[in-house]
């Protein structure tokens, strides 16, 4: 067995460093940059009216497209007023499903999550 602990050893050393680093940097440094996304609804949300999905969280960001009442997004991320959300399904507008982007937060309402039992 003491022969074979070396072995093992030297063996193992170099997978250590195949293996991902923890995730704790991936989190924003202060919490009022980003919200983490169990505070967003898990049902998703839907524009009030039409709305511009834009590439960054202000006015000043570029218009990706638009978004209507029938489209369904999902949150994962807020600075200030704006939400980062991403299209669930492909848009009445024709963005991609999985779009991402950044929309008003006053904009949007949250979709009612429906239990049948």
């Amino acid at each position: 067995m003491r022969k074979l602990l070396p072995y093992a050893l030297a063996v193992s050393a170099p997978l250590c460093t195949l293996l991902p680093a923890p995730a704790a940097h991936a989190l924003p440094a202060t919490a009022s940059t980003a919200v983490v996304a169990r505070d967003f609804n898990s049902c998703g949300y839907q524009p009030k009216s039409a709305l511009r999905l834009r590439s960054g969280p202000s006015t000043k960001h570029t218009k990706l497209g638009m978004l209507y009442p029938a489209d369904s997004i999902s949150g994962d991320g807020a600075k200030g007023a704006w939400y980062r959300v991403s299209l669930q399904d492909r848009s009445k507008s024709g963005l991609k499903s999985g779009t991402t982007g950044w929309v008003a937060r006053s904009g949007l309402k949250p979709q009612v999550c429906m239990q049948l039992d």
